[in-house]
């Protein structure tokens, strides 16, 4: 698979056709998405390259962002630190995987995470707390929304993406907010894909569309659940999606013809599919990826040196040439248009929800087994 790749596990998850001009917080796309190969994880899981080398074990995730993570970062650690950047992908298990082995002998020493994962592990004290003052002084630069989105005591807040509606041509209507979700052009369409692995990013489209609350309250007060879960089952969803190659056949198919993913997969893709295009709401959502280092691991102070790296404004707008995701700090400046599409300021940033997991967590089960009764009827 080519995308951002999951699928639920247990421990990891507890549960050139646009129809108008681009413009800066709502715009249609030009084309539709090609996928990439995934990524195979890099071999050798040891500490040290033959000349004695220090290795940095890092883990990404799958498909085209663990692609363009070692094209854009590899190259930088490896020309400012004597060390080696050995980069793994993947998703499934990947706190089984830290859990599994001995403490003082982890998989990797770095890992990439996002809600529920970072929530879990943490919990779990699969992480070292990051000793910020020591080694991490960018974190001065991040913007103070995505620090108080979630603590970020064993994770720093480093990259994410928007959501993303992807919509074909031949619709009635352009499909540009949540909202249109559930209008007449939609519910008379083929259907809708959603990501089928984490159910929170449905139903994060789905709370932005409702207006019940305040951005994305929906999910966290539990008066609101029922019309937040009414609004998605309106979403006439007919693809189940794990990857992004998943979405484009379900269009291809023709068992789509509107679809729920994200940004950072989609826009440097633009090329393959004609008569899709895709838009980002004003009132949107998105994920955030918290950088952590994994217990147990020897390389503690290089892991939060790397950190201290990726949230660096010119490595992350270095990255940005590579991969179009939002970056965190205040300082870094976005390759060619990409400051169109997404924030670059404080306000900007405080407009797209995100997940806070510690408030929705005492619902995951019933959201999680909602969407899994969604999925066998569907």
């Amino acid at each position: 698979m080519s995308e951002r790749q999951h699928s639920q596990s247990g421990a990891d998850r507890v549960g050139e056709t646009g129809h108008s001009a681009v413009n800066r917080r709502t715009f249609l796309g030009v084309a539709g998405a090609a996928a990439t190969t995934a990524m195979a994880g890099c071999s050798g899981m040891g500490g040290s390259s033959g000349d004695g080398t220090p290795t940095l074990r890092v883990t990404a995730w799958s498909g085209n962002y663990g692609e363009r993570f070692t094209q854009a970062i590899k190259p930088i650690f490896e020309s400012r630190f004597d060390a080696t950047l050995e980069v793994n992908t993947g998703w499934n298990s990947l706190l089984a995987k830290i859990q599994s082995a001995p403490p003082d002998d982890p998989p990797f020493d770095v890992t990439v995470t996002c809600e529920p994962i970072y929530y879990n592990g943490r919990n779990a004290d699969l992480f070292e707390p990051l000793r910020y003052d020591e080694n991490i002084p960018n974190i001065d630069g991040v913007y103070d929304y995505y620090k108080d989105v979630r603590p970020i005591s064993h994770g720093a807040p480093v990259d994410g993406a928007p959501l993303t509606i992807l919509y074909r041509d031949g619709l009635d209507q352009p499909v540009e907010t949540w909202g249109d979700f559930t209008s007449e052009t939609v519910t008379n369409s083929a259907g809708v894909g959603v990501d089928s692995g984490f159910w929170i990013y449905p139903l994060l489209g789905a709370a932005v569309g409702t207006d019940a609350a305040p951005g994305a309250g929906e999910l966290y007060e539990e008066q609101y659940h029922d019309t937040l879960m009414d609004t998605l089952e309106t979403w006439p969803i007919t693809g189940w999606a794990s990857s992004g190659t998943d979405v484009w056949q379900q269009f291809q198919n023709g068992i789509i013809d509107a679809a729920q993913w994200y940004f950072g997969q989609v826009y440097y893709d633009m090329e393959n599919h004609e008569g899709i295009s895709f838009s980002m709401p004003e009132a949107n959502a998105g994920y955030m990826d918290n950088w952590a280092v994994v217990r147990g691991t020897d390389k503690r102070t290089l892991g939060e040196e790397f950190i201290n790296m990726l949230l660096d404004p010119e490595v992350q707008s270095k990255w940005s040439e590579d991969h179009p995701l939002f970056f965190t700090t205040e300082g870094m400046s976005y390759a060619g248009d990409l400051g169109d599409y997404l924030p670059t300021t404080a306000e900007e940033a405080e407009q797209m929800a995100l997940p806070r997991w510690d408030d929705v967590a005492p619902y995951s089960e019933t959201f999680s087994n909602k969407f899994k009764q969604m999925k066998t009827q569907g």
